[in-house]
């Protein structure tokens, strides 16, 4: 309602920083190591990574990893941070990293990247699949957008909470080549993505999240929601008032 002065929320991109970096630590398998980012204005975010849900088998990872960096991927961004996740080895195909963003408060136009999705024959083939968010309310929503940055590098089938997008041949580390673009409308309060290596060989692969852009949505103050009904009411019993008396008076033959 015009006049009550609800907050406007301008976009907010979440560059992922360089200090204090990623302190959460290596997950082993069926673990998450949570981190949280309190540096964000006004939205702070959470960041869970998950080796291979509570199962005892999962990913291998690369010492050091999961970082902040930017390397060894940029996406063609060679000054952007990324969160990397690297491993050495997964433990079969149906073996996953789940990655997990949890926003204080809800959020639309979300949209990032993630880079280097692509596949080496006899090593890997990145698969990103589950990739889904929590509307306000509790339902689980699929991508609005799921697009290729470039062709030949990468496939996308499916739609909605079906999207699967499988590397199809090598991307250069440094290059745009293998990223993928996706963006949630929102309002939502979490999004989430697994991640796992579709070649038999199970050999090292490596992605990167890139940095997050949104718009926190308005939240009311709760004397500006008292307000607007109190209005409401009075607007409500000023025109009960005007048309009772107005039937009064022409009841008397007034008018």
């Amino acid at each position: 309602m015009a006049g009550f002065g609800l907050p406007v929320r301008a976009s907010v991109v979440f560059d992922w920083p360089t200090s204090p970096g990623w302190t959460a630590g290596t997950p082993t398998a069926g673990q998450t190591v949570t981190q949280s980012f309190t540096s964000v204005d006004p939205n702070d975010i959470t960041v869970s990574v998950n080796n291979d849900g509570i199962s005892n088998q999962g990913a291998t990872w690369q010492t050091g990893y999961p970082q902040i960096s930017r390397s060894p991927l940029t996406g063609s961004f060679g000054s952007t941070n990324a969160l990397q996740l690297y491993v050495v080895s997964q433990s079969s195909t149906s073996s996953y990293i789940r990655t997990t963003i949890t926003f204080a408060t809800p959020v639309i136009n979300l949209s990032f990247q993630i880079w280097d999705v692509d596949a080496v024959a006899g090593q890997f083939a990145d698969k990103i699949f589950n990739i889904q968010a929590l509307a306000v309310g509790g339902a689980t929503v699929g991508a609005d957008s799921v697009t290729s940055e470039a062709a030949g590098y990468n496939t996308i089938t499916g739609t909605d909470l079906s999207t699967v997008v499988l590397g199809a041949a090598n991307a250069a580390n440094n290059t745009n080549q293998g990223t993928i673009d996706i963006s949630f409308s929102g309002p939502i309060t979490q999004f989430s993505f697994d991640w796992s290596n579709n070649d038999p060989a199970l050999g090292a692969q490596a992605i990167g999240l890139g940095p997050l852009t949104y718009t926190p949505v308005p939240e009311i103050n709760p004397f500006s929601s008292v307000l607007v009904v109190c209005s409401l009411l009075v607007v409500f019993e000023l025109f009960t008032r005007r048309h009772r008396n107005r039937g009064f008076r022409q009841l008397e033959g007034l008018e």
